[in-house]
C-alpha cells in the first residue's frame, strides 16, 4: 500500500484515539481502540497499521502506540 494510506490510517487512529481520550487513563483507552479496530477495521488495515509500530517517526500519538500494540495481542491470540 501507499505512504499516503499509511498516512490515512495513522491520522485515523490517533483521532479515535483522541476522541476515547475522556473515558479513562491512557491505558483504558488503548485497550478501547484495540477492540475498535479489532471489530471495526478490515485484515488489510490492521495489517497495514501494525507495521507503523516499527516506523520510528509514525506520527502516531503514545495512545495510538498502545492501541495498536493491544491490537496485535489480541490477534495473536485468536490465532493461537
Amino acid at each position: 500500500m501507499s505512504e499516503s494510506k499509511s498516512q490515512k490510517l495513522i491520522k485515523m487512529v490517533n483521532q479515535i484515539a483522541l476522541n476515547m481520550a475522556a473515558n479513562g487513563s491512557d491505558e483504558m483507552v488503548a485497550d478501547q481502540v484495540a477492540q475498535h479496530l479489532e471489530k471495526f477495521w478490515s485484515p488489510p488495515m490492521k495489517s497495514l497499521i501494525a507495521e507503523q509500530l516499527s516506523v520510528a517517526d509514525s506520527s502516531l500519538t503514545p495512545v495510538a502506540k498502545m492501541a495498536i500494540a493491544n491490537l496485535a495481542k489480541i490477534q495473536e491470540a485468536k490465532h493461537a
